[in-house]
């Protein structure tokens, strides 16, 4: 046993080994921070997105029902005004239900999600 630790510290084996041990676990380290800032910027771009998408949902919420009632208001039916913007949503989804393949929504979707992340293809 003492002759391979001699021949070990005859090449100078074992401060090598670590050496590299300590290289290694420097790597790790590293990447382990990496991750963490990789990750911190995506929730936090998230999150943005969230607010924004929020913000953005309520304004069109009450755009859609100050239009309701003016239409209501139009036709003396604040039934027919509300039906009126329902319908043409529901209308609005079954034209893209049925041209989702055709008119390349999947594509334009992963364009702009390839772009937000940045990823390389």
């Amino acid at each position: 046993m003492s002759e391979k630790k001699g021949f070990f510290n005859f090449l100078k084996l074992d401060s090598l080994f670590d050496h590299l041990t300590a290289f290694i676990e420097s790597k790790i380290e590293i990447y382990k921070i990496q991750i963490r800032e990789e990750l911190a910027q995506t929730i936090s771009k998230i999150m943005v997105w969230l607010l924004l998408a929020s913000v953005f949902f309520f304004f069109f919420l009450f755009l859609n029902l100050a239009l309701g009632y003016y239409l209501g208001s139009i036709l003396n039916s604040l039934f027919y005004g509300f039906l009126i913007i329902s319908g043409s949503y529901l209308l609005i989804f079954f034209i893209l239900f049925l041209l989702r393949d055709t008119i390349g929504l999947r594509q334009l979707f992963e364009k702009l999600l390839i772009d937000w992340l940045k990823i390389d293809k």
